[in-house]
């Protein structure tokens, strides 16, 4: 009878663990280990526009709303310097950062396209204007952390992108 009760008890366990979202969200983090491409792990948003018009966009967002625009940024202390918008050193990504001052902290995202679809990847997060504290998204941050860090990004950034790039 207490074998019963036990394997009963582990079963009811082990379905709430396999079907708790935080869970199954840790598994497939530790299993993405060996990821293939430049940002496996970042949140992806496809985009039926080219990457110039993307690309356009985040600017024109930066332009029209200031305080997104990150302020000098030092890795050594009395060495600052302007952290630019602009291609990855293999030509294949443009990288682009928002300032959060809220946060006090720095996004990365990457976008890559052509002249139909773009990819723009929220890529990852430094806590401070001293780089060098960067955490990827999907990756250094838990199940809930990553939720309201991509609902942000999505709110604060990402919509209005969609805004400029539905009206022009």
């Amino acid at each position: 009878m207490t074998k019963r009760i036990l394997i009963s008890i582990i079963l009811i366990i082990s379905t709430i663990l396999i079907f708790s979202k935080t869970v199954r969200y840790e598994v497939a983090k530790r299993m993405n280990i060996i990821s293939a491409g430049s940002y496996a792990d970042a949140e992806s948003y496809e985009l039926p526009y080219s990457e110039s018009d993307v690309i356009k966009a985040v600017e024109k967002f930066k332009e029209e709303n200031r305080k997104y625009r990150v302020p000098e940024v030092s890795i050594f202390p009395n060495n600052s310097f302007t952290l630019e918008d602009s291609k990855s050193e293999n030509g294949l990504w443009f990288l682009a950062y928002f300032y959060d001052s809220n946060e006090n902290r720095i996004l990365n995202i990457a976008i890559r396209g052509n002249q139909t679809k773009t990819t723009l990847e929220f890529v990852s997060i430094n806590n401070g204007l001293k780089l060098g504290h960067w955490k990827d998204i999907n990756q250094d941050f838990s199940y809930d952390e990553n939720q309201e860090l991509k609902n942000n990004f999505e709110k604060i950034y990402l919509n209005p992108i969609k805004k400029i790039l539905k009206n022009n």
